[in-house]
């Protein structure tokens, strides 16, 4: 799995009221808590084993892996077994017979991914999946997991150590962090973001900026199935009214707002990346997912 400008790299982060994120020069107005948003029950409870919620029409891609093959994504970049692959082993799937395999070997820079690319643009998308992390999974002190992006093309995916200029590409991703090895992995879930309005690293480049809840974190553990869903909303372009939410198994765990994603309404969200990258793997981990459903709409757990 190959990133452009060098491999993704986190920021130091630092702790606000309510938010944790990387250091900074002077900038726009920085994001804080928002208010409430729908959490609970969803779009997917009017779809028991989510039968049919592909032709829901706030629905835009859906993905239960049970076709056995991964022809619904974007390749970008050739990845190949064993770094993704289907499995059909019991407590490994979330619901049907198949589910897919992300594993990072060991090493430095190691990782794999699943990308889709929508050939229209959203203001605003939610995205929900499953995902199980492996018994054995410790990512040690940073990774990379699943986000939303806007794209001005396929070749701002993945780029790192630049500021976006508002016009060529912002993106979120959801992922756990461990505090430097403090606590168990996988840990406290948080953003992951670029955007204009974006802090730098001390060092100097623009590192992702993280913020993430303080008060009552969800730990993420290993080897369960959890039901992860965000939201983010684009900007209008000459404000910071910017939004991204995340919940943990349909409990509204973190959102944020005042973000300033884009300068111009001709670049929008059109872009999920399920993505397990880790910066120095000391050993083989893998996490697995199933049951993706992207849309306009808060999708929620599925409902048996």
């Amino acid at each position: 799995m190959r990133l452009r400008n060098g491999w993704l790299r986190a920021g130091l982060s630092v702790g606000l009221t309510g938010i944790l994120w990387a250091p900074a020069a002077s900038r726009a107005a920085d994001p804080v808590e928002g208010g409430k948003l729908s959490e609970g029950t969803g779009l997917a409870s009017r779809y028991p084993g989510d039968a049919g919620i592909a032709d829901d029409p706030a629905v835009l891609f859906s993905e239960d892996f049970e076709s056995g093959d991964l022809k619904k994504w974007d390749d970008l970049d050739g990845n190949k077994p064993p770094q993704v692959r289907l499995v059909s082993d019991g407590e490994l799937v979330h619901s049907g017979k198949i589910a897919a395999q992300l594993e990072a070997p060991l090493g430095k820079g190691a990782g794999a991914d699943l990308t889709k690319l929508f050939a229209s643009g959203h203001e605003v998308l939610f995205a929900r999946w499953y995902c199980r992390f492996a018994e054995d999974f410790d990512q040690g002190n940073l990774m990379h997991f699943v986000g939303l992006a806007g794209l001005r093309d396929r070749w701002q995916l993945g780029r790192s150590g630049e500021k976006p200029d508002g016009t060529d590409f912002f993106s979120t991703q959801l992922e756990p962090w461990r505090d430097w090895g403090r606590n168990p992995a996988p840990d406290a879930l948080g953003f992951y973001s670029y955007y204009p309005d974006m802090r730098p690293d001390p060092s100097g480049p623009y590192d992702g900026n993280a913020f993430r809840p303080t008060d009552s974190p969800v730990l993420l553990q290993r080897g369960r199935w959890y039901c992860l869903e965000m939201m983010v909303k684009a900007n209008d372009p000459d404000r910071a009214d910017g939004e991204p939410a995340f919940w943990v198994d349909g409990a509204l765990t973190g959102h944020y707002t005042g973000l300033r994603w884009r300068t111009t309404d001709a670049l929008k969200l059109n872009c999920l990346w399920m993505l397990l990258y880790i910066h120095d793997n000391s050993q083989v981990n893998r996490v697995w997912l199933d049951d993706v459903v992207v849309g306009s709409q808060y999708v929620g757990p599925m409902v048996r």
